[in-house]
């Protein structure tokens, strides 16, 4: 494995309501708008490498004036298991705050994975969040079906009664047993109440599950009143290759209010789940650099 390059971050601490919240700022520190990475599962500042391309095209781009930020969530890194997509907004209502508070004209939120349901949830009208100035979703993929991938859905089904059991004792904090888990989350302890949101048809991460009535999914996507884009990944190793990758995202822009999704949205050709391939993440790059462009 080569040895990554270094690079220069501007950090910022900031008032949330995680301990010791920093926001880390790649690019120009006097552009005039924000661009907040919200990673997913398992992800923390700087795990995907795509969003400091992003930062290099935006600061080579004379007709926008963008920097990146990253920050830590309550959720990053290995604490996803025992938190929930209100913390997420919570945390994401201090950064917004707080880019306001320094002169930003625009912040755009751009989440990947399950940062895309945190996206969803912050325009829920429960949480009377900050306005922000649009949204960009990159791999929106059910974690249920991502899941089920690698369990298999009778194992899955079987860890789901499991994990409402617990809840229905009131023992939602208790921790899953790893035989109740997929190989790849075996090192992160997750509560019942957590696991129950992510896999459940009714959990209440389930924001992108193709089986979603249009009048259940259509509630969520006619929330958002600003512009957004929608990427999916070509080759995205966490969706079913009997998806219709392109049809679903298309779906999607038609629940959306007249207007609001850009015609800019679709699937990165060839690219994996982290867009890690050099010629998708130049396409993501150029992408996200014209849907800013559109943002008046």
């Amino acid at each position: 494995m080569s040895t990554p390059n270094t690079f220069t971050t501007t950090v910022h601490p900031f008032p949330s309501p995680t301990p010791h919240a920093c926001a880390y700022e790649i690019g120009p520190q006097n552009a005039k708008n924000s661009l907040v990475f919200i990673g997913g599962l398992g992800d923390g500042p700087h795990t995907v490498p795509y969003t400091r391309a992003i930062a290099k095209r935006l600061e080579e781009d004379t007709s926008v004036s963008y920097s990146m930020f990253e920050f830590r969530l309550k959720s990053s890194y290995s604490a996803f298991g025992f938190a929930r997509l209100v913390d997420d907004v919570a945390d994401i209502t201090a950064l917004v705050k707080y880019l306001r508070s320094i002169g930003k004209e625009r912040v755009i939120l751009m989440g990947h994975s399950t940062g895309c349901q945190d996206c969803l949830e912050y325009t829920a009208p429960a949480h009377d969040t900050p306005p922000v100035d649009g949204y960009i979703l990159q791999a929106p993929v059910c974690d249920r079906d991502a899941i089920a991938l690698e369990m298999g859905n009778d194992q899955l089904e079987k860890s789901i009664a499991a994990a409402k059991k617990l809840i229905d004792a009131g023992r939602s904090h208790e921790r899953m047993t790893l035989t109740q888990l997929p190989g790849f989350m075996q090192d992160t302890p997750i509560s019942a109440w957590r696991w129950y949101s992510l896999v459940a048809a009714d959990g209440e991460d389930n924001y992108f599950s193709p089986d979603l009535t249009d009048e259940v999914a259509a509630s969520y996507w006619k929330r958002i009143g600003k512009p957004l884009l929608i990427l999916h990944s070509g080759n995205d190793e966490f969706i079913p290759d009997s998806l219709d990758k392109e049809g679903l995202v298309n779906h999607w822009r038609e629940l959306c209010n007249p207007g609001i999704a850009s015609k800019l949205s679709g699937t990165i050709p060839g690219a994996t789940h982290n867009v890690e391939e050099p010629e998708a993440e130049d396409w993501l790059c150029s992408t996200v650099a014209k849907f800013l462009q559109s943002i008046k």
